[in-house]
């Protein structure tokens, strides 16, 4: 469902998605990122929330801005979701960050289910072959 360019997610779509695991959260936010154009990141007053793995800077991203939100809330509360074109991420934000050897942790629900990492290569390829199979 849309409204005003944002995606509201149903009670039950939050839960039945968060209770995926990582590579099948993976796999709906790459079909969800295609067929909505955009994405979500966490935006606080230091600018886009990049995490710390190992000695790796990722970008935490997500499908739906419920669950940026529902991540941040516990330990980034001055951050909110903010939207991402899927454009601006292939054409800048992926150049980008390969650049700096930045990574994308995609659709990380807690500290116990992280995301899957991947480099910008990896992202923009797997963005490619979604593209492919939706048509």
């Amino acid at each position: 469902m849309q409204t005003d360019g944002q995606t509201t997610l149903s009670p039950d779509t939050f839960v039945e998605v968060s209770n995926m695991q990582p590579e099948a959260r993976f796999d709906y936010m790459m079909e969800t990122l295609i067929k909505q154009g955009e994405l979500w990141g966490l935006f606080g007053k230091n600018g886009w929330l990049m995490l710390k793995a190992d000695d790796d800077e990722c970008l935490p991203i997500w499908p739906h801005s419920e669950f940026a939100k529902a991540w941040e809330k516990n330990d980034f509360p001055d951050c909110e979701p903010k939207r991402i074109s899927l454009q601006e991420f292939q054409n800048k934000w992926l150049p980008g960050m390969k650049q700096v050897n930045h990574l994308v942790l995609a659709f990380p629900l807690s500290e116990d289910e992280e995301g899957i990492v991947l480099d910008a290569d990896e992202m923009a390829e797997c963005i490619q072959d979604e593209r492919d199979a939706q048509g």
